[in-house]
């Protein structure tokens, strides 16, 4: 069943955001680059301390060249990593945190693999070379070598982390639990240290190499200090952030209304999140990323959530007065990246948050008013029945305005057809059933917000209906 609700207007409290910095176009290349750059800094450290010449002179110094190389790019992944998640804010507006996760993602696994053939590789070298069993080598080097004990306990946890990872594992964990697991990656790194300083030819083959390797663990121990503690601690503390209050929004789903201090002076823009901490006794330091699901206002701030997911039901029974600290603001998915007139938001389930706050954003500026040469934007909403959905309140202000209008695409998922859709749609080809929903495709920008297999699913089918890179704003919920 496909329904259709008449355009409308938006009450939104007084108050604006200061404006987001634009963003060059550049940066984005600019990130690519430099991750391609360090990589080659690492060969070519590499090749100078002999590793190319090394490959013909025998097979116990091929392989520990091979070792050595393996090693010293692994390294080089697993602390762009750590830098990579720190979030930085000009690496976070560049690519987007999602697409920073997934980087992150590939990174760690490719960079472990890499890390255990290292020590293959190394260790068949060695034995090689001294003319002894695998097993009797490795037990020598673990046991003997400066920081090997270390290093090896360091190689332990980044497996860990890395199986936990695998998605069949990841799906029987709490996001908490698999969060907290993550931070030993950083215990991992700093345990890999000493091993790097003793016993690394490469580490401390000439002046340059020192350099970079020192840069590169200074870079990402200072990005995680700065950028996961210090800025925000500064901004819970300097807004001092509180719960005034926690409202329902329909069977399962609540929002919390936060309010502070100087609001009004917090960088944050509509559709993007932050992550959240509540202190509500045990369990406030797991941290929950939510994205504001009402447009900011320089008064309060609001999020809606699933009370079914982790923490919720602790969330949902609040006190206002409740202290809050958050890091952040996150996310690409903001006003400023819009390039035409018009606007479709396309969300699944709780995925539509972000978006209300944008299309509020857009009515707000009468970017959505006929009468100030604006068009009403459309928000398609993928959900599994027709009773009533959360924030409706917030829909219906908008429908009412004539600043919006609603297609509901009602029923349980396509299983044969276009997997985006419901059952009952399924047969319509992907590309056809985006080319409907939005028409104009010339002069439209289109958000798209949901799980990263549905919201991927809905952005292939609108690249192939026509909807160019530049005007396509997708934002996928991973962890």
């Amino acid at each position: 069943m496909t329904t259709l609700t008449r355009p409308a207007p938006v009450a939104i409290a007084p108050g604006r955001r200061p404006p987001m910095p634009a963003r060059p176009r550049w940066w984005g290349d600019a990130v690519g680059l430099i991750v391609w750059a360090t990589a080659l800094v690492v060969i070519g450290l590499w090749v100078s301390n002999g590793g190319v010449t090394n490959l013909t002179a025998g097979t116990g110094a091929a392989l520990t060249s091979l070792g050595r190389l393996t090693g010293l790019v692994s390294s080089d992944m697993l602390l762009l990593q750590v830098v990579a998640m720190a979030r930085i804010p000009w690496v976070e507006r560049s690519i987007g945190q999602d697409r920073v996760t997934r980087w992150h993602r590939l990174l760690g696994f490719t960079s472990v693999n890499l890390l255990l053939a290292h020590a293959v590789l190394t260790t068949l070298g060695y034995a090689a070379l001294d003319s002894t069993g695998f097993l009797a080598e490795l037990w020598s080097l673990i046991t003997t070598a400066p920081g090997m004990l270390l290093a090896t306990a360091g190689t332990g946890l980044f497996v860990l982390i890395t199986v936990t990872s695998i998605r069949a594992a990841r799906r029987r964990l709490r996001y908490e639990s698999w969060h907290l697991l993550h931070l030993y990656a950083y215990l991992g790194a700093g345990l890999a240290l000493p091993h790097q300083l003793w016993t690394g030819a490469d580490f401390l083959a000439s002046p340059v190499a020192t350099v970079y390797w020192w840069t590169l663990y200074a870079l990402a121990l200072v990005s995680v200090l700065v950028f996961r503690v210090a800025l925000p601690l500064r901004t819970s503390l300097r807004h001092a952030l509180v719960v005034s209050g926690v409202v329902s929004e329909a069977p399962g789903v609540v929002s919390v209304l936060v309010t502070g201090r100087r609001l009004d002076e917090l960088a944050v823009a509509a559709g993007q999140f932050f992550v959240w901490r509540f202190r509500t006794g045990r369990g406030w330091t797991r941290g929950h990323p939510l994205s504001l699901s009402a447009a900011p206002n320089g008064t309060s701030l609001r999020i809606t959530l699933s009370v079914r997911g982790d923490d919720g039901a602790r969330i949902a029974t609040m006190r206002p007065g409740t202290r809050v600290l958050v890091e952040g603001p996150y996310g690409r998915l903001t006003p400023d990246v819009r390039t035409r007139r018009g606007i479709v938001a396309i969300g699944s389930g709780l995925g539509i948050t972000p978006l209300i706050s944008l299309l509020q954003d857009a009515a707000l500026d009468g970017r959505l008013d006929p009468a100030l040469g604006g068009r009403p934007a459309t928000l398609v909403r993928r959900v599994r029945s027709a009773e009533r959905q959360p924030l409706q309140a917030d829909i219906d202000r908008l429908v009412q305005s004539g600043a919006l209008q609603v297609v509901d695409l009602v029923g349980p998922r396509s299983a044969a057809g276009t997997s985006w859709l419901p059952a009952q749609l399924g047969h319509h080809p992907g590309p056809v059933a985006a080319r409907w929903l939005v028409p104009d495709l010339a002069d439209t920008d289109v958000f798209v917000c949901g799980t990263a297999t549905w919201a991927e699913a809905v952005a292939a089918d609108l690249h192939a209906a026509g909807v160019p890179s530049a005007q396509l704003h997708v934002e996928r919920f991973t962890w």
